[in-house]
């Protein structure tokens, strides 16, 4: 297996996992949309885990900046393809991400989880984060 950036080929297998991993059900062309827009930010990193040619999971990093601490990165989709979960493939894309935002001068990562995701809770408390808050996610959609 090896890691490496997200490139805009990469956005149907993305997306197959988006919805089998996350029940996302977002479609192709604008899954493609998105990655293009994704890959052309500064500071932000999509890194894939790739098997046998085909990418298996994915992690998605930002920038998370704030006026009340030092400078953070934020991990927006880490997910694994169904068929691959349970291998390590989440632990080497978050060891890899983690090595990135060292490197880019962050001070750590930050990451938001669904209550429901008791799985993802496990998996990053063994990778050391630690909960700091619970919170309530809110969205308000433009013209849907």
């Amino acid at each position: 297996m090896i890691i490496r950036e997200a490139i805009l080929d990469d956005a149907p297998a993305i997306q197959k996992i988006n919805i089998s991993s996350l029940d996302y059900h977002f479609p192709l062309d604008k899954t493609i949309q998105q990655l293009k827009k994704i890959l052309s930010l500064p500071n932000s990193k999509i890194f894939v885990a790739v098997f046998n040619n085909e990418v298996i999971g994915y992690i998605q990093m930002s920038d998370y900046e704030n006026t009340y601490h030092e400078s953070l990165k934020n991990i927006i989709t880490l997910a694994v393809d169904g068929n691959h979960q349970d291998e390590g493939v989440g632990s080497k894309l978050i060891e890899h991400a983690e090595k990135w935002a060292k490197e880019d001068g962050s001070m750590g990562i930050r990451l938001v989880s669904g209550f429901e995701r008791d799985s993802g809770h496990k998996f990053y408390e063994k990778h050391g984060y630690e909960i700091r808050k619970k919170e309530i996610n809110y969205i308000k959609w433009w013209n849907k």
